[in-house]
This record gives C-alpha cells, structure tokens and sequence, in this order.
C-alpha cells in the first residue's frame, strides 16, 4: 500500500501537469485558429484543405520552425511571430495557473512537451512533396517556447519560487538584474533606432508598398509580414551597436562605418536599412551605448543596494563585472539568433555573421559595469561624507 506521503506526492504532480497541459493546448488552437483567420481575411489559400495547410506552415515558421521549397531553406526567425506566439501562451498559461503549485516546474515543462508534440503533429499536415518544415527544429523552438511563456505566466500570477529566482543568493540576483538591465536597454535603443529610421525612409517604404501593389488581402499579409519583422530588425541594429554589424545577403556588409548593400528584398519594412556608402562620423558614437548601458547598469546595482562594495570592495567590483559579462553573452546570442536565410543563392546569408564577434564586446561591457558600480560606490560615501 502506497504511504500517504508518495500519494500526496502524486497528487501534486498531478496538479501541476493538467493544468500545464491544457495551457499549451488552448495556446496551441488559439494561435492556429488566428492564423486561419488571418490567410482567409488576405485571400490565401485554395480550399480548405488549401488553408489548413497553409495555416499550418504559417504557424510553424512565425515560431521560428523555418520551412524549405523547392530547394530553398527559409530558416530567418521572425521575432515578432516568436513574441506574438509568447505572449498568447502567457495569456492563456495564467488562466491555467490561478491556482499555485507545489511544483511550478512540471506545470512549465508540462505546458512546453505537450505544445512541441502538437507542433510535431502540425508538421505533418504542412508538409507534402515540394514543401517541408523540419519536425525536430518546430519541436525544439516551440518546446522553448511554451516552456518560457508557462514560467512566465507563472511568474506573473504567484512570484517567482525560490528554485527560480534563489533569493537567498544577492550575489546571483546582482548578476541576473544587472545583465537584463544591459540587454533591456541595448535593445531599446536599437528598437528607436529602426523606428526613427523608418520614419525618416517613410517615402521610399511607401514606394516600395505602389510597386509591388498587394492589393486588399496581400496588403494586409505583407504588413502582418512587415510587422513581424520590426523585432528582427532591431537585433540587427543591436548587432550594429555591438560593433560586428549584420549583413543582407552574401558580400554584402552593415555596421556603423559603411553600408556595403546590393540587391535587397522589396519589403517596405527595409526602408530602414541605411542609404548604401559611408556612415556619418557620429554614428560610429552610437557604439558607446552598450558601454554607457553596462556603466548605468553597474551604478544602479550599488545605488539600490543590491551590490555592497562597502563590505567586500573586489569581490562587489567582480560581481558586477560578471553582471557586465553575462549581460554582453545574452546579447550576443540574441543577435546572432536574429540571423538565417531568406532564400537560396546570395540571400542564404542574412543578419549578424559570427556569433564569435559579437562576444567580442564581452571584456568591454565587463569593464564598463564594474567601472560604474566602483563611481556610484565612491559618489556615495563622498555624499554621506557630505
């Protein structure tokens, strides 16, 4: 006879994994369901058949799944699908997590197993002779997917547990706040960046928009794609800042020097790359602020008293350098996640080239955090003095 313990165990278990398991299947009907709506409102499709098909690949690669036809690898991330699909997982995960947990992990690793087996399954009804989205990449991004957005919503509803955010550790808590702070602020420059740069091409986008002249139903499926991609974008801005810049295509090169362009896809949404030849000097300026970022993100850990240099000078000063570093690895491979291919030929190259490179800012922004945890150290005792 089981002992009550392992019963009540069980039991627990049981009360996380149902709950995860109908998030990820509401987030997965509803996000399939929206995507119909979606083609049959730009006319796409032939039949039913035709748009479930359909349906099912758009789905798959807005997550980031990529797809292949005719020969032709499409493996872009358009990160504004992948936001999208997070936040309507969020959205529904807190509904199912209304009620805490003993053991939050299994409802989060439940809500992303069971979203990967029903985007395997969804594989199959997209795939047919000349077009296929490999299986094992949809599970693999999805699983990652669901199981963030679960956490998340989580998170959300009933606070972090202690197996997630160890508040008994300030020092790994210094480190993970100053390190969001960093990627927080880089990308939100860059996100201005190619926003006021898209507003100052807002002609030659709408230029682009007349020549290719979508019509209704494909006017509203390329801004739907142009939309998308707006996050992609703004990685490969930040790889700008980063320093290593991205490319468009084989040979061709952007960083903030020069903007070496040939033949780019006609999106409007492109109008934001950069007119091709030499940059204005004060753009090579915009690369300080991953550096300006990692200073602020150092000064604000002292200045909230979530790093003490007073107590333990070097080892505050190290602490806050690994904020720097850890903080220059996420956006490095955030970026370097930005990158794919779009087609075959000069296109299969697309976004930041060398994930190595963009680790290159890693002592910098390691510097520039300690160096400005060591100045709101200093600037503190001086006015306490005072």
């Amino acid at each position: 006879m089981p002992s009550p313990a392992r019963i009540s165990s069980s039991d627990d278990l049981r009360s996380a994994v149902w709950p995860g398991a109908v998030a990820a299947i509401w987030a997965a009907v509803v996000g399939w369901v929206l995507t119909v709506v979606l083609l049959v409102a730009a006319g796409a499709g032939d039949g039913v058949v035709g748009t479930i098909r359909a349906s099912a690949r758009v789905w798959l690669v807005a997550q980031g799944s990529g797809i292949s036809a005719d020969g032709a690898d499409i493996t872009l991330v358009p990160w504004g699908g992948v936001l999208l699909a997070l936040t309507l997982v969020v959205l529904v995960a807190r509904r199912q997590a209304r009620e805490p947990v003993s053991e939050p992990a299994a409802f989060a690793a439940t809500a992303a197993g069971v979203y990967a087996v029903l985007a395997s399954i969804v594989t199959s009804v997209a795939n047919d002779a000349a077009i296929s989205v490999p299986t094992i990449r949809a599970a693999l991004v999805t699983f990652v997917l669901a199981g963030v957005g679960a956490a998340i919503a989580y998170v959300s509803v009933h606070g972090a547990p202690a197996a997630w955010w160890p508040e008994d550790q300030p020092e790994v808590l210094a480190v993970l706040r100053g390190a969001a702070s960093i990627v927080v602020t880089v990308l939100g420059v860059a996100l201005v960046l190619v926003a006021l740069l898209l507003a100052r091409h807002v002609e030659q986008a709408g230029s682009l928009w007349a020549l290719l002249d979508p019509g209704l139903g494909g006017g509203i499926a390329l801004a739907v794609v142009c939309l998308l991609l707006v996050p992609t974008l703004a990685l490969w801005a930040a790889a700008a800042l980063l320093g290593p810049g991205f490319q468009v295509g084989t040979n061709t090169s952007v960083d903030l020097t020069s903007a070496d362009l040939g033949q780019v896809p006609g999106l409007p949404v492109l109008a934001a790359l950069p007119a091709p030849g030499e940059l204005p000097t004060w753009a090579l300026l915009l690369g300080l602020v991953p550096v300006v970022a990692a200073g602020w993100a150092g000064w604000r850990l002292v200045r909230r008293g979530q790093l003490d240099l007073a107590t333990d000078f070097w080892r505050g000063v190290s602490i806050a350098a690994g904020a720097g570093a850890a903080g220059a690895v996420a956006l490095a491979l955030l970026t370097w996640m930005s990158g794919g291919a779009v087609g075959p030929g000069r296109m299969a190259e697309v976004g930041p080239e060398s994930l190595l490179g963009l680790l290159a800012v890693l002592p910098f922004l390691a510097v520039a955090a300690a160096v400005g945890a060591v100045a709101a150290h200093y600037r503190g005792g001086r006015a306490t003095a005072a």
